[in-house]
């Protein structure tokens, strides 16, 4: 018997048993469709990390605390930026920022604020653009100037079509201090999954000003601590060196050795990266054993059908079947199955993985070599678990299985 009429007994058997058929299958769509689809979201995902990282560089060292415990006198503060510049002139810029709380008041209306208290240079170590204005700069900083930057949101729901730039809102730190600012500009939101929460009245709002500024109002306490100081460099290679020289000599002007320690962004772009591909894996193997219960499945059917079959393969052979002809038909019934439910479930996982990377707003990155290898896989899938079955209807008995009620 040729392939091409193996081939037509196969569809014809199938097709005799649509709804069978079309439960079997269901198992192998699921298996694929989960390979895809966790394929394309852990690449996406990886996409995203790595363009992050683009953003704001992959030469950035930060600078932070080894030690839980601090004294006053071993805190970073503003003026370890010009010890920096001093003992490592090639760096290219340097940054610190703080975080405070409290309101913002625009006419009547009052929202809570996240306040991220920043040096000028800061837009340089983050994906920040402006839509109108400008940014905080040196000028802001020395002078400890009452300016602010909202965001678009903002703008859209406080000031509807007038232009922010030059307009005045009031500040409120939780301690009861109340201090007008004067918006110099508006920094661009990106649409995200969060958008709708960020621009819920009920969410604090976040706003950037300049450090000294917010560090004047802070109440009591020590106001000087900074958690960290970011630089970034030119050469890649120079990280390393770099970083250990910074930490010396900020150790060496306390007098005191293991009070910081330095991070770049390279060792963390790369525990983003591990952390994404360790749970891409495990959800791969929970794919991978739903593709084998499918696999199982399939056995289960082909072993039903050739119970179901054994008069007509007894008539085939006292015809003159030969065992391959039924090894064939058997096994190419298999192949069918598993290839077609392979398409179907590639499909699937392609449209899956662009509605989930829509819906987080991450590019969808589409890997024809795992699509290929999926395909591949399913259709070995059922040479394999096909084979049991077919070579159980091969070894029938002709005279026993015309005698088969």
């Amino acid at each position: 018997m040729s392939f091409t009429e193996s081939l037509r007994q196969a569809i014809e058997s199938l097709r005799s048993n649509k709804l069978r058929s079309i439960l079997t299958m269901l198992g192998i769509v699921m298996g694929v469709f989960s390979v895809i689809t966790i394929v394309a979201i852990g690449n996406a995902t990886q996409g995203y990390i790595d363009n992050e990282f683009e953003k704001v560089g992959a030469n950035i060292i930060s600078i932070g605390y080894k030690v839980k415990e601090i004294r006053d006198d071993q805190i970073l503060t503003l003026d370890d930026m010009a010890t920096i510049r001093k003992v490592a002139p090639e760096i290219k810029n340097i940054a610190t920022s703080i975080q405070r709380s409290g309101s913002i008041r625009v006419g009547s209306k009052t929202r809570d604020a996240m306040v991220l208290a920043v040096s000028s240079q800061y837009k340089s170590f983050a994906p920040i653009e402006m839509a109108k204005g400008r940014f905080i700069n040196d000028m802001d900083v020395s002078a400890r100037s009452n300016v602010i930057i909202v965001d678009e949101n903002f703008v859209r729901r406080y000031f509807k079509n007038t232009d922010p730039i030059g307009k005045s809102v009031s500040y409120r730190t939780y301690s009861g201090d109340k201090v007008n600012f004067r918006i110099i500009g508006v920094t661009k939101v990106e649409e995200s999954v969060f958008s709708g929460l960020l621009d819920n009245e009920d969410f604090p709002t976040f706003v950037y000003m300049p450090i000294t500024t917010v560090q004047m109002m802070d109440p009591g306490g020590n106001t000087n601590r900074l958690e960290n100081i970011s630089v970034s460099v030119v050469d890649k290679e120079a990280l390393k060196p770099i970083s250990d020289r910074i930490i010396k000599a900020l150790e060496m002007k306390r007098g005191q050795s293991g009070l910081y320690s330095a991070s770049n962004s390279a060792d963390q772009q790369k525990i983003f990266s591990s952390v994404t591909n360790v749970i891409s894996a495990v959800l791969l193997v929970v794919a991978i054993i739903t593709l084998l219960v499918g696999g199982i499945g399939i056995v289960n059917i082909l072993l039903v059908s050739v119970t179901e079959r054994i008069r007509e393969i007894g008539i085939r052979k006292a015809l003159g079947a030969q065992k391959r002809d039924i090894l064939l038909q058997f096994i190419t019934e298999s192949i069918i199955m598993t290839g077609a439910s392979g398409l179907v479930g590639i499909l699937l996982g392609l449209i899956a993985g662009s509605v989930i990377a829509s819906i987080i707003k991450i590019p969808p990155v589409v890997n024809v070599g795992v699509m290929v290898m999926a395909f591949l896989g399913s259709i070995l899938l059922g040479l394999i678990f096909g084979v049991y079955p077919a070579k159980k209807a091969a070894d029938l008995d002709p005279i026993e299985s015309l005698r088969y009620e």
